[in-house]
């Protein structure tokens, strides 16, 4: 399946951004992202990791929906949506499991563009009422970017992860679908 979004560049003029299902033959693009550092400290992504992990990461898995941004061509993002259709008293959520950016990628837009089509498959086709996700209480960037979405802090984890020799704490943030309008019936 493939997207086609519309990004805006900084002098308003629409620049496209493809969003589609990961493939096989972007293993090695996504191993790039999840390998940088800038994602290794976001995420509980380790520095090195075996490319096995990254392929199995890459998988078809039910109730799973694994994406790529193409900007330019190139994979410029990977995300994942993770619902749970084995937990009929969860269905109605989803959580936000990993927005990346490629390096070469960086405030471009590209984990905006990500999260922007969670949501919308989250609100208008997958029936998801509830949307969360971790993030680290440092990464302030990410923070305003989920705020922007709807998303609020519901609450803190004291030493939720270790990073960089210390622990670090991390909120738990939710968004909830937005009641859908009245139609009219005449």
């Amino acid at each position: 399946m493939v997207f086609v979004t519309r990004n805006l560049s900084p002098d308003g003029a629409a620049t496209g951004m493809e969003i589609r299902s990961v493939r096989p033959d972007d293993l090695d693009a996504v191993i790039e992202i999840c390998q940088s550092d800038h994602v290794n400290r976001g995420t509980m992504r380790l520095p090195v990791e075996p490319r096995a992990w990254v392929e199995n990461r890459i998988k078809e898995v039910p109730g799973t929906y694994k994406m790529v941004a193409l900007r330019d061509g190139a994979v410029a993002g990977y995300g994942e949506l993770v619902t749970f259709p084995g937990v009929p008293r969860h269905w109605h959520c989803a959580e936000v499991d990993m927005i990346a950016t490629h390096p070469d990628h960086r405030g471009a837009g590209v984990g905006q563009e990500l999260l922007d089509r969670m949501i919308d498959m989250a609100d208008r086709w997958l029936q998801i009422r509830r949307l969360q996700l971790f993030v680290w209480t440092s990464n302030t960037s990410a923070i305003r970017l989920y705020e922007s979405r709807g998303f609020g802090i519901e609450g803190t984890m004291k030493d939720f992860v270790f990073l960089d020799g210390a622990y670090a704490d991390a909120h738990v943030m939710a968004r909830f679908r937005p009641a859908p309008p009245s139609q009219d019936e005449g």
